[in-house]
């Protein structure tokens, strides 16, 4: 068996993306470009909210219809002496979608909380916030609260 000769192997190769180039020019004058609405974006920030009771001041935001997409995140601080166990809930139209977030808070530290939830809201419907901790336990402070919902073009929210 003889090699091929150098001449023949560049024609080959040259052939070979000559054949490439045409069916990325084919496929490419089929295309049709998506054409997308531009996001919609809704920010609230808090910079402190003090969290006394069992249950954290709440936030609640009408959302117009449509697909969503919301994400929390903020610094819980735990000013006590023991551990606390905090937990966190962002909820699209009465939890037809949630998202929880459990941590255990050390005495005197903080810890960073995030949340996100999907949702495609039918009709105009209520977005909310809130965290809980045992009652009777220390204050936590709520620092650097951000909650932005980005309304994009759809929404395929689904288990893997």
């Amino acid at each position: 068996m003889s090699m091929p000769s150098t001449a023949s192997r560049r024609l080959r190769i040259a052939s070979t993306l000559v054949v490439a180039a045409a069916a990325g020019a084919l496929l490419a004058g089929n295309t049709v470009a998506a054409e997308a609405a531009p996001p919609e974006v809704i920010s609230r920030w808090n910079n402190e909210l003090v969290h006394v009771n069992s249950i954290s001041p709440s936030f609640n935001q009408a959302i117009f219809s449509g697909p969503y997409t919301v994400s929390v995140k903020l610094t819980a601080e735990n000013t006590g002496n023991t551990a606390i166990q905090y937990t966190c809930l962002v909820s699209a139209e009465a939890g037809a979608d949630t998202d929880h977030a459990f941590v255990t808070l050390p005495p005197h530290s903080q810890q960073t909380v995030a949340l996100n939830v999907v949702h495609n809201f039918t009709g105009n419907g209520l977005f909310t916030f809130a965290c809980t901790k045992p009652s009777g336990t220390s204050t936590v402070r709520m620092k650097q609260i951000k909650i932005t919902g980005i309304k994009v073009n759809s929404v395929n929210n689904a288990p893997f």
